[in-house]
């Protein structure tokens, strides 16, 4: 999280906090004095031996975590009060209700130093914490050398966190807001990081992780955010490659994967010595860190992870940084698999967002998730009154249909949903500038998308497999994508998302393509609620940058057909391999009382058309389309006999069971049976061919006794 506050650039908020940050690429020879040819180097025979690694599996986060965090709105000036408000207004509009239980501070919550100095940490000239040798002497910590002379606790800001009394005990603003969250049936979340300080300067956890872990658990936080953040020269190495910036100190000796392991087992190891739930751990490590190899230690754990192995590190890649979507449910349960997103859209589709995660399907699972960064569904600018003061589109309110969209891939994706929009009332999230006085409070429609059950179902289903592409990768970055998702009931999610920011397009995906082999299925429109039947193609013209999501389920295995009591006559042929169709025996001019049999289909033939009306009784009468002399709406009968050929007749008697057929239809494949009330046989033919006698028979596998609509 390097930072879209408020609208700068990583180096204007370095500089807004009194660091100024060069770009200037140095060699570990020039700076640190380190002897190029006695750099450590890696070979086969001192890596360790990967073997089977398991994931981190401590039972939690088991569905993705949904709530808020500070940084979009608030950034570094957040404050207890609006904490306080948040967490009121979330609780009091069914935000908590709806799954959003998590309330995270982002960073800027602590002071510039530790409890055991009484001046803020030093830092050099590129914002890195200044390192020093043994002797006490600083050192530029670039040959992973270097100690960290900071001691003691964390400590909230008492200026934006005070004090506060609970019953009888003072609380630092930490702990109170902790307290305050769990008072309304909610969690929360602190932020730190794995790197000596935090993007905006403040000390971070490195070298510290068993006292901060323990403080953190000692003040009820159940949620931490660990970002990852080196500061420093840019590196280049002894092989003459351009590392870039990649830190100082243990940030180069020790991978993100080794930081990131050490502080979940100190947060393990400190909710055990307190007899406290375990603590959910939340990476948000910068993709683009991959670290120098060859100071990477030997003995690095992520160097003898299986997954990691499997995977490959690529050339001048160290193990265990980037991409972080290969191991970091190895030893975290959230991952960010992505740089920061600001307010345009573009960031959460194909081209950004999407097609990481789409990359890194194999690290999600319960307990377990790709995170794509905070969400702006609902957010509104809190630089300026946009399109007045501030018109930079990086900036620009979401749109109603821009937050469906956003909400709809995060859930497809399995994501967390933790919202970056300002969750307070309008008089409380009021800001003036410049002569002009604007409110950064969601409203009531984008709060709605937010609580859409339907949506978040999707998000938190229990098989925790998230969507694959259908078909190819988009060939334009306007191009639409096509998403499906398998749920634990059976069911699938499928997304239309039209990327196109000014048209609206038609987006169709076929049955066969989102994996569906039946002909006939059950689908909601989780946006706008429709339902219906789909068969063939599932198609929606969707408008710009917008999406269709619906939820596909196979109805009852059996269905009352369509055709029955809609008034309308039907030919229906036999489900054999020629396609016949049931007839009266010798069309409409046979003597009355005889018997059907199958023929060709002649569209004319109304001996060949039939209509099922409904007998009020569960059962249907089927007769023909005949009036003629001798043949007048001819009711198929079944023998008295039991099995055998059936008849046709021109008497009905609503009291005969012979008369009476219970038709149901497989609504996976729309073929129907017909099955005779009286005898329990079912329609059926003595064979496939034209002229064959249309008898009834014991149910059986054999496609004679399957009939299909043909208009």
């Amino acid at each position: 999280m390097f930072g879209n506050w408020p609208g700068l650039s990583r180096s204007r908020l370095l500089r807004a906090g009194t660091v100024t940050v060069f770009s200037a690429a140095m060699t570990v020879a020039a700076v640190a004095g380190a002897p190029q040819s006695g750099a450590a180097t890696i070979t086969t025979a001192t890596v360790r031996a990967a073997t089977t690694t398991p994931p981190l599996d401590n039972g939690l986060a088991q569905t993705p975590p949904m709530g808020w965090n500070s940084w979009n709105s608030l950034g570094t000036g957040v404050t207890e009060q609006q904490v306080v408000d948040t967490i009121d207004f979330m609780s009091g509009n069914g935000m908590v209700a709806a799954g959003y239980n998590t309330v995270t501070i982002d960073d800027g919550w602590s002071l510039m130093h530790r409890s055991g100095q009484t001046t803020d940490m030093v830092r050099n000239s590129y914002g890195a914490m200044q390192l020093y040798d043994a002797a006490g002497n600083p050192v530029s910590g670039l040959d992973g050398t270097g100690n960290d002379p900071t001691s003691g606790d964390l400590i909230p800001n008492p200026a934006n966190f005070p004090n506060q009394t609970v019953n009888g005990q003072t609380l630092n603003g930490i702990q109170y807001l902790a307290w305050y969250a769990h008072s309304k049936g909610m969690k929360f979340g602190l932020y730190t990081t794995d790197t000596y300080t935090t993007c905006q300067g403040h000390p971070g956890s490195l070298g510290h992780e068993t006292t901060d872990a323990a403080d953190f658990v000692s003040w009820g936080v159940d949620y931490v955010k660990l970002d990852d953040c080196p500061y420093g020269r840019a590196i280049t190495g002894p092989d003459g490659h351009n590392y870039g910036t990649q830190g100082e100190g243990k940030e180069l000796t020790e991978s993100m994967y080794a930081r990131v392991q050490t502080f979940q087992k100190a947060l393990d190891a400190a909710s055990a010595a307190q007899g406290k739930p375990k603590v959910v751990l939340s990476v948000s490590a910068q993709p683009p860190h991959t670290g120098v190899p060859y100071l990477e230690s030997p003995t690095d754990p992520a160097r003898s992870d299986s997954v990691i192995a499997a995977a490959g590190t690529p050339q001048y890649d160290a193990p265990g940084y980037a991409p972080t979507g290969v191991w970091c449910g190895q030893v975290a349960n959230l991952c960010r698999i992505g740089g920061d997103r600001d307010s345009e859209l573009s960031g959460v589709l194909y081209g950004g967002q999407l097609g990481t995660a789409l990359q890194y399907s194999g690290n999600v699972r319960p307990g377990s998730w790709n995170d794509m960064d905070m969400m702006f569904t609902g957010w509104q600018d809190p630089y300026g009154d946009y399109g007045v003061t501030d018109t930079c589109t990086c900036h620009a309110p979401f749109t109603d249909t821009e937050s469906q969209t956003e909400m709809s891939i995060l859930s497809m994706m399995a994501a967390p949903l933790i919202s970056g929009a300002d969750l307070r009332t309008a008089a409380e999230s009021e800001h003036t500038s410049d002569g002009y006085t604007w409110s950064t409070g969601i409203n009531a429609d984008s709060l709605a998308v937010y609580e859409n059950p339907d949506v978040i179902a999707i998000d938190q289903d229990s098989l925790g497999r998230p969507a694959t592409l259908v078909g190819n990768p988009p060939a334009t970055g306007t191009a639409p994508v096509v998403l499906k998702r398998q749920l634990a009931n059976g069911d699938t999610a499928v997304l239309l998302v039209n990327q196109d920011p000014a048209n609206s397009q038609t987006i169709s995906a076929s049955l066969a393509s989102l994996g569906l082999t039946g002909n006939v299925y059950d689908y909601e429109n989780l946006w706008s609620k429709a339902t219906g039947t789909l068969s063939g193609t599932l198609s929606a013209t969707v408008a710009p940058y917008g999406v269709a999501m619906y939820r596909i389920s196979n109805p009852p295995t059996t269905v009352t057909p369509a055709l029955v009591g809609d008034g309308n006559y039907h030919t229906v042929a036999d489900g054999g391999p020629t396609g016949n169709v049931l007839e009266v025996n010798g069309e409409c001019s046979a003597p009355a009382g005889g018997g059907a049999d199958i023929n060709t289909w002649w569209q004319t033939h109304t001996s060949e058309q039939w209509m099922f009306v409904p007998n009020g009784d569960g059962t249907v009468r089927i007769h023909d389309n005949c009036y003629t002399g001798t043949q007048i709406n001819g009711t198929l009968t079944a023998p008295s006999g039991g099995t055998g050929p059936v008849t046709v007749s021109n008497t009905f008697d609503p009291a005969s069971a012979y008369q009476k057929w219970l038709v149901t239809e497989n609504s996976a494949t729309g073929v129907m049976s017909i099955t005779n009330q009286a005898t329990g046989y079912v329609l059926d033919t003595t064979g496939s061919g034209t002229g064959s006698t249309v008898v009834v028979n014991p149910s059986s596998t054999s496609a004679t006794q399957g009939w299909v609509p043909l208009d």
